[in-house]
């Protein structure tokens, strides 16, 4: 009897130590599992995906506050530093609408930014256990290989994979459905699985899989055929090898250099497939071709890795003093600084820099023609620099506060030298101090030099390889967010701040936790969490009517989108599109009346827009009303769109007849 009484408890204390072990680690999945869905949902570009997924994270973040015994017993000084940036940084986005006048926009904006900041706010929430963030950055890796395993299976395998939506035709996009980012994602994949390969503490089985991932994730990455991409797995991987300095980083080099090479080597080979009709023969036959090849090539270094794992631990067993270990990584820096200086004196390293400098800037867009894989050695800009320049000229125009969150795509269709279609403004640097002014930007480097702080703090410690990994990661990615619109990605930056917020965490001190807050503490910090689910929900349900509307639409249904759209509507009223389409239908019904009604409403809700500026005219002009005055607004908001060019040119007499035949005609606007 005496023997059950004691045991009793202890069951129960061991059956509560499991669950709580298991709900470890399945919290540690979460940047990875983030990453996964974000990445086959178009990157997150969309607001539905980054809805539902902030969505998800507020859920999280409710239960681990309403059901744990101490649901901030991570938190320490470096994460309240950082969340209390993400936060000023949220609040000032959504803000901005009040002098944008275009809150849609500014709402938008602000979920993405509530994204990343609930990802770091849930993960840092939990104390940092030994190893936890090892495991987190291999859930993310398991995540970046697929992806890139899903991509190469579209680009080698056409004729298999020829309804996969999002396709491009002449660059590897899927499943992301942008090259540049889908190259920069492979890169930080590399540098992770370089780290899984050759960590310290990495088991066995993790080595060998993460070397075998190397050729997957070095062609998915070349596939986009992305400078920028390239450059960052580059700056990624030198920055590991010299922050970690780790033994293993040899053997991997040895093992899985040899299969990365003929990967690439079959890949750079196949011509076909470097062009826009690589589905076309012989691409598919180049593509099975190159597949088989990277099969074998991933096998190779799988099965080279378990061959040197008797040397690995002959390594590992080297004990070196710490004078030798100095002389060491002195005689290696001398040996690079010795290799750059060669370098520059036989390349004329000065010469070349003027000569790149000029091609970047005269080389406005680069045209590789057929063969995509000439743009890999040109050096142009890609007409980046005129984004960048209307971006410094609404920096210029209002410094404080910027022109409000997600509105420079007004200003480049108002500003634009050139007719291109842009979104972004291709830096995220320099598109936060157009749309958020120099408060903006301070909040904006708050936030990512705290991330960078917390990451590298441990730097000295026992965790030095796996920070270093995850600190080389994020540099490489921060640097390349200058260049292009990463930023508008999260699929590259919400595993970051997830991870982020394990690096920053308080270390575990035992397997209890503290008494944690009072239960109105509670109450109002699950309320808090409620409250920051609401717009969200309201993004995405919104979003989701809309995408039903406008599918409905393009296939002449007006009666499904009328109904989608007003849904939409009913959900955010402050969205303009939901109008559009109201307005668009109704001109089809004949309902002029309550077509200018419904653009007068777009354009109340975002009036810099030249879109509803453009429907309105259309509508009036159907009407037998005056259309020119909000045409001449169209043309002023968007004057290099040929759309409004057209419309206005038609429009311009003083005879209802004309108005009317020439909006009959008018092309949409989307």
């Amino acid at each position: 009897m005496d023997s059950l009484l004691t045991t009793e408890p202890v069951q129960h204390a061991s059956r509560r130590r499991s669950t709580f072990a298991l709900v470890r680690d399945l919290r540690l999945a979460v940047p990875g599992v983030l990453t996964a869905y974000l990445a086959f949902g178009s990157g997150g570009f969309f607001p539905g995906q980054v809805a539902v997924a902030a969505v998800g994270l507020s859920l999280a973040l409710l239960l681990r506050i309403t059901t744990s015994r101490d649901p901030l017993a991570g938190w320490s000084a470096a994460a309240v530093a950082v969340a209390a940036a993400g936060v000023l940084l949220a609040s000032w986005t959504l803000l901005s609408a009040l002098w944008s006048d275009a809150p849609a926009r500014a709402l938008l904006e602000f979920d993405r930014v509530l994204l990343y900041v609930l990802a770091f706010g849930l993960m840092a929430c939990f104390p940092r256990g030994p190893g936890d963030l090892r495991v987190v950055l291999r859930w993310v890796l398991v995540a970046i290989v697929a992806v890139a395993v899903a991509g190469l299976a579209t680009r080698l395998l056409p004729d298999v994979f020829e309804g996969v939506p999002g396709r491009e035709p002449a660059r590897l996009a899927y499943p992301l459905t942008y090259w540049n980012a889908m190259s920069v994602l492979c890169a930080i994949g590399a540098v992770l699985a370089l780290h899984a390969a050759s960590g310290a503490r990495e088991p066995a089985v993790v080595r060998v899989l993460a070397g075998a991932a190397l050729p997957v994730l070095v062609l998915a990455g070349y596939f986009p055929f992305s400078r920028g991409g390239i450059g960052t797995a580059v700056v990624g991987v030198v920055l590991y090898a010299v922050l970690a300095r780790p033994r293993r980083l040899a053997v991997t080099l040895a093992t899985a250099g040899p299969a990365v090479a003929a990967a690439l080597v079959g890949g750079y080979g196949a011509e076909t497939l470097a062009t826009a009709t690589y589905f076309e023969p012989p691409g598919p036959d180049e593509g099975r071709d190159v597949a088989l090849l990277l099969a074998g090539a991933v096998a190779a270094a799988a099965l080279l890795r378990v061959l040197a794992l008797p040397l690995e631990r002959r390594l590992d067993a080297v004990v070196l003093a710490p004078r030798r270990r100095r002389a060491m990584a002195l005689g290696a820096a001398a040996a690079v600084v010795v290799a750059a200086g060669a370098t520059a004196a036989v390349v004329d390293v000065p010469d070349l820099a003027r000569t790149q400098y000029r091609a970047f800037v005269t080389g406005n867009v680069v045209d590789p023609g057929r063969d995509v894989r000439q743009r890999l050695t040109a050096s142009g800009n890609n007409g980046r620099l005129d984004p960048w320049r209307v971006d410094l000229d609404a920096f210029a125009a209002e410094p404080l506060h910027g022109i409000g969150a997600g509105t420079f795509q007004l200003a480049w269709e108002r500003d634009r030298p050139v007719e291109m279609q842009v979104v972004d403004g291709h830096s995220l640097y320099l598109e936060t101090a157009a749309e958020l002014g120099v408060v903006g930007l301070v909040l904006l480097a708050a936030l990512l030099a705290g991330i960078v702080a917390g990451i590298g703090r441990g730097l000295r410690g026992s965790e030095r390889q796996v920070r270093a990994a995850l600190l080389a990661a994020a540099v490489a990615l921060l640097l390349h967010a200058g260049i292009d619109w990463d930023w508008e990605m999260p699929a590259l930056f919400a595993w970051l701040f997830g991870a982020a917020g394990v690096a920053c965490a308080r270390p575990r001190a035992g397997d209890g936790e503290g008494a944690g807050p009072a239960r109105l503490t509670r109450v109002a910090a699950g309320l808090g969490c409620i409250v920051l689910a609401a717009t969200p929900v309201l993004v995405a349900a919104s979003q989701s009517a809309l995408t039903r509307a406008s599918a409905a639409f393009e296939r002449g249904d007006c009666a499904g989108a009328v109904d989608a759209a007003l849904d939409s509507r009913d959900a955010l009223g402050m969205r303009p599109e939901p109008y559009e389409l109201l307005g668009y239908c109704n001109l089809r019904g004949g309902a002029f009346g309550l077509a200018i009604q419904a653009m007068e409403a777009a354009r109340a809700r975002d009036p810099e827009n030249w879109r509803p500026a453009y429907g309105l005219a259309v509508a009036l002009a159907l009407d037998g009303r005056d259309p020119r005055g909000a045409i001449a607004d169209a043309r002023r908001l968007n004057p290099l769109d040929p759309r409004a060019a057209d419309l206005a040119r038609a429009l311009d007499s003083d005879r209802p007849a004309r108005w009317r035949r020439a909006a009959a005609r008018a092309r949409l606007p989307f």
